[in-house]
């Protein structure tokens, strides 16, 4: 019986493939396997390897925030909240069930998933193909803010967090559609 080979843990390794430029993609993800193999999982054991080679994924992730214009910086935050709102909804009208709770968690699940799948388009760089469908997303969210805010406003209690998520949602969309599908809006990064 013969021993595995050592290597880094491959879906952390083909996230770092996505996340590098073509230009670049074969040098940085064959110096870091070479690294890991010769000298990081000799001396530190499997698990503390691949301990440090997720944290040396990691490390790229940066460059989404130095790309792009100052509304495709946002975006990525703006969704990461959106989701954390999203979230938020779901877990409350699961826990107080008022009437109509059923339609408010799918509402807040198809927010959720809009808001995922945007942060996993500029994560990893999928362009405008891969981006197109999102547009429709950015509608959903445009629709689903815009009738909670001025559903709020002319509510008989105003409800400061329903507020929020609708501001949110309007801006989430917004961005999305100022962002998606351009050119320099974070799809294709440059090792600086």
């Amino acid at each position: 019986m013969s021993a595995a080979r050592p290597a880094p843990p491959r879906w952390a390794e083909a996230f770092l493939e996505r996340l590098l430029p073509e230009s670049a993609r074969e040098t940085v993800v064959g110096d870091l396997r070479e690294e890991f193999i010769e000298s990081t999982q000799p001396q530190r054991g499997k698990l503390r390897a691949d301990i440090w080679y997720v944290r040396q994924v990691a490390s790229f992730i940066p460059w989404f925030a130095k790309e792009g214009s100052s509304m495709s910086k946002l975006l990525i935050p703006v969704s990461i909240l959106t989701l954390a709102c999203a979230a938020w909804l779901a877990f409350m009208e699961t826990a107080l069930r008022h009437p109509g709770y059923g339609a408010r968690i799918g509402i807040a699940s198809a927010i959720a998933l809009i808001c995922a799948a945007t942060i996993l388009a500029r994560m990893l760089h999928v362009g405008f193909r891969g981006e197109r469908w999102l547009w429709a997303g950015a509608a959903v969210l445009l629709a689903i803010g815009g009738q909670a805010f001025i559903h709020n406003m002319h509510s008989a209690h105003f409800e400061g967090f329903i507020l929020i998520i609708g501001l949110v949602l309007v801006l989430q969309g917004v961005l999305m559609f100022a962002t998606l599908g351009r050119a320099g809006s974070g799809n294709t990064p440059s090792m600086n």
